[in-house]
């Protein structure tokens, strides 16, 4: 028994296999060509919104977009019951009736605010430009990877959202009180995605 809790310990300290992931360290890269069809659809619908920046401009040294917390979407399926009532005492059969839709499928992203307003200044104009346009304009949908990286900078996990846009920007406060640093969160839909 001693050999088994030594050599698990031992896994966690020494196997990279078993390294315990750092949450915070999340690169977040959306694919920059949705910028042209955010302000199309802006100017068309007559808003005074811009998405002044791309997300390359959050750049330096290779890193986009940092996120403290990322929530992957669920995978559901609805069911339902099939056959004959009162078959007695049979129970009547189960069967799927749908897996749920991709709408449903959300990625909520908390984002760390910097000195560029980064949510009136890409995510914001994108989300009222879906208003607009609608999911009929392809160009507003893009494809978001996030990377997690451990400790030694190394890559540790990652995912691809395909068809992604985002949903929801969520309100915050503001206040002159000193505090955690403000994050700005915004919920994604996608069509699909995938590990890395």
């Amino acid at each position: 028994m001693a050999n088994e809790v030594n050599s698990f310990l031992q896994a966690f300290s020494r196997d990279t296999r078993y390294f315990l992931s750092h949450p915070f360290l999340w690169k977040v890269n959306i694919q920059s060509d949705v910028v042209g069809a955010v302000n199309q659809a802006l100017s068309k619908g007559g808003e005074f919104w811009r998405a002044s920046q791309i997300p390359d401009n959050y750049s330096k040294n290779g890193d986009i977009l940092v996120a403290t917390e990322v929530s992957i979407p669920s995978e559901q399926s609805s069911f339902s019951d099939f056959g004959q009532e009162n078959r007695g005492g049979f129970l009547p059969g189960y069967g799927i009736v749908q897996r749920e839709s991709f709408l449903s499928r959300n990625i909520t992203v908390n984002f760390l605010e910097t000195a560029i307003d980064l949510e009136h200044t890409f995510f914001r104009p994108w989300t009222i430009a879906l208003g607009i346009d609608g999911l009929v304009n392809q160009g507003l949908k893009s494809t978001i990877t996030l990377t997690q990286y451990d400790n030694q900078l190394r890559r540790r996990k990652g995912y691809i959202f395909e068809d992604a846009f985002p949903t929801v920007c969520e309100g915050y406060g503001l206040s002159r009180s000193p505090g955690e640093y403000l994050q700005k969160t915004v919920t994604f839909a996608c069509k699909n995605y995938r590990q890395t």
